[in-house]
């Protein structure tokens, strides 16, 4: 059996009319923290908010960027100390952002690729879109943005060079630093 090297995976921002929704091929490896930076690029948001994820079937769970101290809800698991892969293989995952405007997103595994599959193919990269980036605050969709799946993937590209410095960083890591 051929070992498994990306993933396929949907991601729908519910709620939205036109719908919002890309598809993204990213590595079987990546952890919750890495995912966030990925969608905020996909959606052309800027990292200004809180997020979390939670797995469908088990509501109690969230991984976070920040874990809160106050023992309110369930189980806070920080968002870089969990892989996405095994709770996605037979659950969707719900992607919250911005606590405030509660932009809620369906993330669903579409296809598992293995390396043979993915030769010649930029991970991550962005496969498939559909609806303009919306404004980040508000919901207001004469504020969208026309999304750009090109520049997009240039932004992924960089990401893929730039490892956890787009993890730590304000800008997301686009811009470099020098010290």
């Amino acid at each position: 059996m051929a070992e498994i090297a990306a993933l396929e995976i949907s991601i729908k921002l519910k709620d939205i009319k036109p719908a919002v929704s890309r598809k993204l091929i990213v590595p079987v490896t990546i952890r919750y923290d890495q995912l966030h930076v990925l969608l905020q690029l996909a959606f052309g948001w800027t990292n200004s908010h809180l997020y979390s994820f939670r797995v469908k079937h088990q509501p109690d769970r969230e991984y976070v960027g920040y874990v809160d101290d106050m023992g309110i809800g369930g189980e806070q698991i920080l968002a870089s100390q969990a892989y996405v892969y095994p709770d996605l293989q037979n659950n969707e995952i719900l992607y919250t952002y911005d606590f405030g405007e509660d932009w809620e997103h369906v993330i669903a595994l579409k296809r598992v690729l293995t390396f043979d599959e993915i030769q010649g193919v930029q991970v991550p990269s962005c496969t498939w879109s559909r609806g303009a980036n919306q404004a980040e605050d508000g919901q207001d969709a004469e504020a969208a943005v026309e999304f750009n799946r090109q520049s997009l993937n240039q932004e992924l590209t960089l990401w893929s060079r730039a490892g956890e410095q787009m993890i730590r960083a304000d800008d997301l890591g686009l811009i470099p630093k020098f010290y």
